[in-house]
């Protein structure tokens, strides 16, 4: 009997962070009916609703009385993490440096092609599922659910079209697994954005104890979910590079046109 695929996915971070990220995990239906008893077990134990992202870092909301616990906040996210390995069969991010997006949308359509970092960013999770599928042999569709309330909702539904594919939209308490997403990708965007800082501080004085930093940053989401991923970093490069690829047209280009 054919299994079926769902694939969940949230957001971190908006235009004015340094970077955007958007992560989640794919499992067959019955990982996931699994992995919500499980995942609300741990929850109702800590006495909140829902995992937050942005409440958990800032301690606030529910979490406003964990400020300072680091023993506490470790292991939560070490619980967490144990049934996105459990129940997860592969970890998906993508993240953008938003400042590198504005700059390559000043020389490329960049904007009018793929609309805002978070849909870039969702597109490229939702083709590396597929991709997985298919290695994988999958023989149902996989089904894409995002969590519901990002502004730029409409560029990801409308790139995603363009390959046969219908996302949808819930609410976080109609989607439990986006929550593994938010996890995913806020620790993502985090561990990026601090890589960032350090490449600077490594670029103005190398050391060995600096680039010894930088690996350790790149590996922090490992700490916290020990499960296979695929992760897409853009970068400026990278982002010409798939302007070249696309056939993205030049600014300059199009207004002579």
């Amino acid at each position: 009997m054919a299994l079926m695929f769902t694939a969940y996915f949230d957001a971190s971070g908006k235009r004015n962070h340094p970077v955007s990220a958007v992560g989640g995990v794919v499992a067959p239906v019955y990982k996931w009916a699994r992995f919500e008893l499980a995942w609300k077990r741990v929850l109702a134990a800590e006495g909140v609703t829902e995992f937050h992202a942005t409440d958990f870092a800032a301690s606030q909301g529910e979490y406003v009385s964990w400020k300072g616990d680091r023993v506490r906040r470790a292991k939560f996210l070490g619980r967490l993490g144990s049934i996105v390995k459990a129940n997860g069969n592969k970890l998906f991010c993508a993240s953008m440096e938003n400042n590198e997006w504005a700059s390559v949308n000043q020389d490329y359509l960049l904007e009018e092609c793929f609309h805002s970092p978070y849909a870039y960013c969702g597109f490229a999770v939702v083709k590396q599922v597929l991709a997985w599928a298919k290695r994988k042999r999958v023989k149902t569709p996989v089904k894409f659910i995002f969590e519901k309330g990002d502004a730029e909702w409409a560029g990801l539904e409308k790139l995603c079209k363009k390959i046969g594919v219908a996302p949808v939209e819930l609410p976080k308490e109609e989607a439990i697994p986006c929550q593994a997403g938010d996890l995913i990708a806020w620790k993502s965007r985090i561990a990026f954005t601090n890589g960032i800082r350090k490449l600077g501080s490594f670029m103005g004085s190398p050391s060995i104890e600096g680039f010894d930093e930088l690996v350790e940053e790149s590996r922090s989401l490992d700490k916290v979910i020990v499960i296979s991923g695929t992760p897409g970093i853009f970068s400026r490069d990278r982002l010409i590079e798939n302007c070249k690829r696309f056939r993205i047209p030049k600014r300059a280009l199009a207004m002579k046109e």
